[in-house]
């Protein structure tokens, strides 16, 4: 009897053996899925942050272009984005809105190869700020 119930724990850790096999992949597939869309919406908030940054500073008449998109550029380094950006400042006329827009490339690490049509829905993180030029 004792035989038994020793050859049935075996087979119960092979069994579990077998499972973790099997279900290991999926698991690191979605945890690495929920790591490129944690990455996306990180991306997204430092791109709207440092266009907000230029927007405040077109507003401004003391800067120029060079300034806002340097500016622009110094928040998505230090946010962590060292991807080529590019800054559009629109025009500044007192008494009108200026808009900033900064996009960057994203690339995602594990969805494009899961899900083909999501890397060309989100191939670019792009945000718009508006502000008021006052003077």
């Amino acid at each position: 009897m004792m035989r038994r119930s020793d050859t049935s724990g075996t087979k119960r850790l092979g069994l579990a053996a077998v499972e973790m096999a099997m279900l290991l992949p999926i698991f690191l597939m979605l945890l690495m899925g929920v790591m490129d869309a944690a990455r996306l919406f990180w991306t997204q908030g430092v791109v709207r942050d440092a266009a907000f940054e230029g927007a405040r500073m077109a507003v401004l008449n003391e800067t120029s272009l060079d300034q806002i998109e340097t500016e622009v550029r110094e928040k998505l380094l230090a946010g962590g984005v060292n991807q080529d950006s590019s800054v559009e400042v629109g025009p500044r006329e007192p008494s009108r809105p200026v808009d900033v827009t900064v996009s960057v490339p994203f690339d995602f690490l594990v969805i494009d190869n899961l899900i083909p049509s999501m890397a060309d829905w989100c191939s670019r993180v792009t945000a718009t700020a508006v502000m008021t030029h006052e003077r």
